[in-house]
């Protein structure tokens, strides 16, 4: 029973628990630490207000300053311009100068006395307006929070300080306003009075101007540009362009002639042997040795030629190659060592442009007027001329030129083409001679002359590729003659294969009897000229060909293989 007593707690004893056994001391329960973090945070947070609002009121400060500094400078400009103003508007009339000179002297130096007596004390009160005004513009802005994109401007504000400026801006210098006003009306004074003279004087010289450029860019009445001679004032003409050009070509052009018996010129025209009288360019010298270049068809099929020179100089001369279809020839001759005659310097024909000026160098009827110069332009460029090379009236072989208006007259073949800087561009080698035709002259360019000399030099003759066909035109094809070989109707242009030889290139690439051939390595054939000229201008290279033919009325494409 006891112990039953002794295990029950009796209701009415109260439940102590030791000290011991806290888990946290007294004064935790009444300690907050959110409640002081925020107490922080917010004591932070008016620190950064109040340092952000002191910077704000330094800003909106500097603000208001930099507002009365434009204010000032303002107005500092709007009263210098009105006082520019005034003074080129104080005096109008020339005849009353000098008293209106003096009154605004007095008036000024009156008003700089009145102005530097006043400066003190308005300095003194515009000293005290702008310090006012500033205290209680900072004082403004620190009670007011505004953010940094926020602009200040107060009209009031910027009069005030300006017209506090203006009354402490020190006047000018004594004398300086009546001086530019003397001296600008003295000016105008001059031009109202001699306007009339200055202006005829600016159109002479204008006129001056003018009439120099256009004779400066003059040219000569056969286009030649910068070609107008002057005067040094000495009484000696100054040499052009194509003077220097002349003078110097002279010395490289020599006289051909394959018939050694007749001395006199006139005999040869008399006689009409153009072929047998021509001229030469010598294009290379070694030593005595002279390399001449002239045309096929004057040295004609003479071994030997006499070569003129100098002031009547002479020597034999020996061909060592020449090409009929180019019309190109080379002759080799020995000259005295102390020789006027020199090589001419080559240019590039493919520079050459349309209008160009050019000279041409020559012996025309002989020796007798060697040495004469012609000059014109160049009129066309890749022009495509037949030539009738054995006078057969029929035409032998399209020649690639370009044409001059330069005169051209008998004689001339062979000579000299020159550009204005003294190089040789051209081979004088023909011209176009009806009654209805004049200036129409044609040279060979001196690219291809000059390649054909080489090789002249090398082998003395110049190969051609053969395609072993023999051709006929379209054009001169007969009715019948179009049914046989099935000519397309509307097909006017063309060649027709008549004969191929045996293992030719013509056979090995397939070509019948009464092909069409119409295009060749891209070009359009017209006639058989065009297609011989084509393949010759492969000379060098040997490449095959691409050809389209007419067979049956189909078309096809071939290749045509030179080697």
């Amino acid at each position: 029973m006891m112990a039953e007593d002794n295990g029950k707690r009796q209701p009415d004893e109260k439940q102590v628990i030791p000290k011991s056994h806290y888990k946290r001391k007294r004064r935790e329960f009444f300690h907050n630490e959110e409640r002081e973090q925020r107490v922080e945070q917010e004591k932070e947070q008016q620190a950064q207000e109040k340092e952000k609002a002191a910077m704000q009121a330094k800003n909106n400060e500097e603000r208001v300053k930099d507002n009365l500094r434009k204010a000032r400078i303002e107005k500092l400009t709007q009263e210098e311009i009105q006082h520019q103003q005034e003074i080129a508007q104080g005096k109008r009339e020339p005849e009353v100068e000098n008293e209106q000179t003096e009154t605004p002297k007095a008036e000024t130096s009156s008003k700089d006395e009145s102005l530097h007596k006043e400066q003190p004390s308005t300095s003194t009160a515009g000293a005290k307006k702008e310090t006012v005004k500033n205290e209680k513009a900072v004082s403004n802005v620190s009670s007011v929070t505004v953010d940094d994109d926020t602009k200040i401007h107060d009209p009031a504000t910027s009069e005030e300080p300006a017209e506090t400026e203006s009354e402490t801006t020190p006047p000018h210098k004594d004398g300086e306003p009546a001086k530019r006003s003397t001296q600008s009306n003295q000016a105008k004074a001059f031009f109202e009075k001699h306007w009339a003279k200055i202006a005829i004087a600016v159109g002479v010289i204008i006129l001056l101007l003018l009439l120099f450029a256009i004779f400066h860019n003059l040219r000569s009445d056969n286009g030649s540009a910068g070609d107008v001679a002057t005067f040094d004032g000495s009484g000696d003409k100054q040499e052009t362009a194509m003077m220097k050009a002349a003078k110097s070509s002279i010395h490289s052009v020599v006289t051909v002639e394959n018939k050694t018996k007749n001395k006199s010129s006139i005999d040869k025209e008399t006689a009409n042997s153009d072929n047998e009288i021509g001229s030469g360019v010598v294009y290379k010298k070694v030593d005595d040795s002279i390399f001449i270049l002239t045309n096929s068809h004057v040295v004609g099929d003479k071994k030997t030629q006499r070569i003129l020179y100098d002031d009547n100089k002479e020597t034999t001369g020996k061909v060592i190659g020449k090409d009929k279809y180019s019309d190109v020839a080379v002759v080799k001759a020995n000259v005295e060592k102390d020789s006027d005659v020199k090589a001419i310097r080559i240019g590039d024909s493919k520079q050459l442009q349309l209008a160009e000026p050019v000279i041409t160098v020559g012996n025309p009827l002989g020796a007798d007027f060697k040495g004469s110069i012609s000059n014109g332009v160049v009129s066309g460029l890749n022009r495509n001329v037949p030539v009738d090379i054995d006078k057969d009236n029929h035409y032998d072989v399209l020649t690639k030129a370009f044409q001059i208006d330069a005169p051209v007259n008998p004689g001339n073949s062979g000579g000299a083409v020159v550009d204005q800087n003294g190089k040789l561009v051209g081979i004088v080698s023909l011209k176009i001679d009806m009654p209805a035709v004049e200036g129409m002259a044609f040279a060979i360019p001196v690219n291809k002359a000059v390649t054909l000399a080489k090789q002249l030099e090398d082998k003395g003759k110049i190969d051609y590729p053969n395609t072993g066909v023999a051709l006929s035109n379209v054009a001169d094809l007969s009715d019948q003659e179009r049914d046989q070989f099935k000519v397309p109707k509307d097909l006017q242009q063309g060649t027709v294969v008549r004969e191929v030889n045996q293992n030719s290139p013509g056979e090995k690439a397939g070509l019948k009897t009464g092909d069409i051939i119409v295009e060749l390595d891209g070009k359009k054939i017209e006639d058989n000229l065009r297609y011989r000229q084509i393949v010759f201008e492969h000379q060098a290279d040997l490449k095959p060909l691409s050809a389209k033919i007419y067979r049956n009325g189909k078309l096809k494409s071939i290749t045509i293989k030179l080697k």
